[in-house]
């Protein structure tokens, strides 16, 4: 760096230059400082630089790693040091979960986690808990899901709070904690909260960043830090809208993103401290002037913070939520961040989340953590049930099979304001305001379903709008489709010029009948998938196995077109060598002059796997042989003789097949 005197403000608002860093960063990974602008715009232009913190008028309050530090002195503003705010109390610890659950205490690092497989363990028919993975150091990340079949993935919305990601913003930690235990032991007795989960999946992760809020030990979160272990503000860590995935992206990060890229969660909030504010989207850009941008649920978004807030206030002394917009702020209207959490859940994710400052004091005295408690508890509840308003639905195939399929309200959404089924369950929810809607359904591989206008009458509206996707029908050209007979088997071989959407190739056979000489109705013995979207040749095969002898047909068909399908032309295969020994019923039956005038006779058809003397003979039901119609060496084969019964009289006749050790009997009837 240059060897300039830049210069800022000590608590004694003595004048350093930049060589006294050494001594700022003497035993800290992070400093707390405020500085002074003159626009806003200066503000958004440090905020990639430094992890700014408040902003109260012209007054920026800010967090540094070193290298952040230097690169903001390098703009010559005049700034000045203050103490962390986790050093400002001596808070109160506990490793006894007894004392913890009085509520006014914080837990140590390994009662925190005992604590929360105690919940698992005194509730496990709706309480699971999730270990996201380990921190920097080894750490746990950990969700409590509750729900009342918390094994399964059930068509309902998916919820989630999280809090502390910020290390020493402490409030949110244990309001968690608590929340997780009040509602699993008013499970069953408190109506509200049993409505809420047996119709809901909900996560709770009450310590985003445990490496920051015990960076002393395991055993206090004095001295907590806002960054993680490696020095990152967690919050300016996620996937940005305008700079994509941070180049240091951290694992705690990773861990995050990993638990909601494999749900589907429809509201989230995560809580923070240092104001008592509702923070609504977007985080990334101002709301008003050149370069604004305003989330499509803006209005929905206002709502649903104002009712935070507003409860917040009416349940606490006058003062209480009501910083900037009397409680709820858009988040760009206060300062534009990049990297946060609640962006990279609007416009990657497309599901919805607000930012909630819950306190003025960072790291409060643990005897305030049961005020803070009262304060927000209704609000908790209010805020997890927005999840079951708007519009919601299952959406599947034809076939009934859960989709993924992106919900557009027409002429509403905007900037990934759409939301998405579950590729699990086809379960989606679309909270919005009242307005009448049309809703728009797609998934690749099917055609749209557009509905007519429906209304959304309130806030606390819901309507089920459930959806079925008819495949776009795109069938595949063959090239060949042949038949090979190999023993008593046929392999069916077939290739295609290209691979087109969703669909499989059902193989359907019939076979002839020995006396009609007619085929039989078409079956199914057999489906093999298709590969996808390709546009390259590829080579199919089937084997049907174990067939009598016979003449088969084979065809195929493709399907998952809704009924409509297309059939390929037919091949014919005969199989010569029986696999077993077999007796027909005679063809007809009955049979005789009262019947075929003039035609006494029928046909007697049988099948030998062996070359050997064969024998049939006819018996009246006395057992009395009354006819020898064949004994003589036949090949093995299949075989068919004709019977005249010119000698014998109406009534109920037997004939046997006997070939080596095996013997077969059918009957028949004689009409004359």
């Amino acid at each position: 760096m240059k060897n300039l005197i830049l210069t800022f403000f000590l608590l004694s608002n003595l004048l350093y230059s930049q060589i006294n860093l050494n001594e700022i960063f003497k035993d800290k990974s992070e400093i707390y400082f405020k500085f002074n602008v003159s626009t806003i715009d200066e503000i958004n232009s440090l905020s990639n630089i430094i992890s700014i913190d408040n902003v109260i008028l012209n007054t920026v309050y800010a967090y540094a790693n070193r290298t952040e530090f230097e690169e903001f002195l390098k703009f010559q503003i005049p700034s000045e040091i203050l103490p962390n705010p986790s050093t400002l109390v001596e808070p109160e610890m506990s490793s006894n979960i007894e004392n913890i659950t009085q509520w006014n205490v914080y837990p140590t690092y390994d009662a925190y986690v005992n604590m929360m497989y105690q919940f698992e363990s005194n509730y496990p028919s709706i309480c699971k808990i999730i270990d996201a993975g380990n921190t920097v150091q080894g750490r746990k990340i950990l969700f409590a899901k509750i729900s009342d079949n918390v094994n399964v993935r059930e068509a309902e919305p998916q919820f989630m709070y999280t809090s502390t990601m910020h290390g020493d913003e402490t409030t949110g930690y244990v309001l968690m904690l608590r929340l997780i235990d009040s509602l699993l032991s008013s499970y069953g007795s408190n109506s509200r909260i049993t409505n809420m989960i047996n119709n809901a999946e909900i996560w709770i992760n009450p310590l985003a960043n445990p490496d920051g809020t015990y960076r002393s030990g395991n055993n206090t979160v004095s001295g907590a830090s806002r960054y993680n272990a490696n020095n990152y503000d967690l919050n300016r860590n996620f996937p940005d809208p305008i700079n994509g995935i941070h180049s240091n992206q951290q694992i705690e990060t990773v861990r995050f993103r990993a638990i909601q890229e494999s749900n589907n969660f429809s509201l989230i909030a995560n809580f923070h401290g240092g104001a008592e504010v509702v923070n609504y989207p977007w985080d990334r850009w101002v709301n008003v002037g050149i370069n604004s941008k305003i989330h499509a649920d803006q209005t929905w978004y206002q709502f649903i913070s104002r009712l935070y807030a507003d409860t917040a206030q009416y349940y606490s002394p006058a003062g209480y939520m009501t910083y900037l917009n009397n409680g709820i702020t858009n988040g760009g209207a206060w300062y534009v961040i990049a990297g946060g959490r609640q962006d990279y859940t609007n416009w990657y994710r497309h599901g919805r989340e607000v930012t909630i400052e819950i306190s003025n004091t960072k790291l409060p005295a643990a005897s305030q953590l049961p005020s803070f408690w009262e304060y927000n508890k209704r609000s908790f509840l209010n805020y997890i049930e927005h999840i079951f308003y708007g519009f919601k639905g299952i959406v599947t195939d034809t076939l009934g099979n859960p989709l993924s399929a992106k919900i557009t309200l027409i002429n509403f959404d905007y900037d990934s304001s759409e939301v998405y089924s579950d590729a699990v369950t086809g379960f989606y929810n679309r909270m919005v305001m009242p307005g009448s809607y049309r809703l728009k359904f797609q998934a690749q591989g099917y055609n749209d379903f557009i509905t007519d206008f429906i209304q959304i009458s309130s806030y606390t509206s819901s309507v089920i709008v459930n959806a079925q996707l008819i495949p776009i029908i795109i069938p595949v050209e063959l090239i060949s489709f042949n038949a090979y007979k190999i023993n008593n088997s046929v392999q069916l071989k077939w290739s295609t010029a290209t691979e087109k959407n969703n669909y499989g190739f059902e193989i359907q056979r019939r076979v002839k009948n020995y006396y009609s000489q007619e085929f039989s109705d078409w079956e199914i013995v057999g489906f093999v998938a298709g590969n996808g979207t390709t546009t390259i040749k590829n080579d199919y095969s089937y084997n049907d196995e174990n067939l009598k002898a016979g003449t088969y047909q084979y065809r195929l068909k493709q399907i998952d077109f809704n009924g409509i399908y297309e059939l390929s032309d037919v091949v014919e295969v005969d199989i010569n060598t029986p696999i077993e020994f077999s007796l027909e019923q005679n063809y007809p039956n009955p049979f005789g002059n009262a019947i075929h005038s003039n035609n006494p006779s029928t046909k007697i058809s049988w099948q030998s796997p062996v070359s050997s003397r064969q024998t049939i003979k006819v018996f009246d039901v006395l057992g009395k042989e009354v006819a020898v119609l064949f004994d003589e060496f036949r090949e093995a084969g299949y075989h068919t003789i004709e019977f005249k019964a010119d000698g014998l009289s109406s009534g109920i006749y037997y004939y046997t097949l006997t070939v080596d050790n095996f013997t077969s009997t059918k009957k028949f009837v004689l009409m004359k």
